[in-house]
């Protein structure tokens, strides 16, 4: 009976410190561009065999720093193998003119049946602005493939980078 009334009191006033978002948020170095968490689709159109192709995105940045990606390019494209959803982090580099610039660092991995075939780590770096009033996201994001064993921050690159422009809105839900 003591343990139930001593434990419940201890967890709530846990998840209940003031501050605690801002906290969370400073040490992500987030904390001026906070309006820019949530969830936007994004759309990147490329030209493969002089063919218009569209691929669509989700980018989901949390008030932790975490940063969560899903493409709809996933099942892999010509040269490109299938790859995994990804996870990572992400920071504010200031904001200018009402628009957040930001630098997002997310990790996906190539997928494949066969046993011989090579597999990568692609580290994709994004640079964008997210504009809160139009809630709107655009920018860069940069494709390197590592290694599967490299670490995450190594120089070493084992395929050719891939770069690609995006736009997106910030997903939200209706009454």
């Amino acid at each position: 009976m003591f343990r139930r009334n001593f434990v419940v009191p201890l967890a709530v006033s846990f998840f209940a410190l003031p501050g605690s978002n801002s906290l969370a948020a400073e040490a992500a170095n987030i904390s001026g561009c906070l309006d820019a968490v949530g969830t936007y689709m994004t759309s990147r159109s490329s030209v493969i065999d002089g063919n218009t192709r569209i691929d669509r995105g989700l980018i989901a940045l949390t008030n932790g720093g975490h940063a969560l990606v899903t493409d709809s390019a996933e099942g892999g494209v010509n040269g490109y193998q299938p790859f995994s959803s990804g996870s990572g982090a992400w920071r504010c580099l200031g904001n200018e003119a009402g628009e957040n610039k930001i630098k997002i660092v997310t990790f996906d991995f190539t997928t494949t049946p066969d046993a011989e075939t090579d597999r990568y780590i692609a580290r994709v770096t994004v640079s964008a602005t997210a504009d809160p009033a139009s809630n709107s996201i655009s920018g860069n994001s940069l494709v390197e493939f590592l290694a599967i064993d490299a670490a995450p921050d190594t120089a070493e690159i084992v395929r050719p980078s891939v770069s690609y422009d995006f736009t997106g809105v910030k997903l939200e839900v209706s009454e």
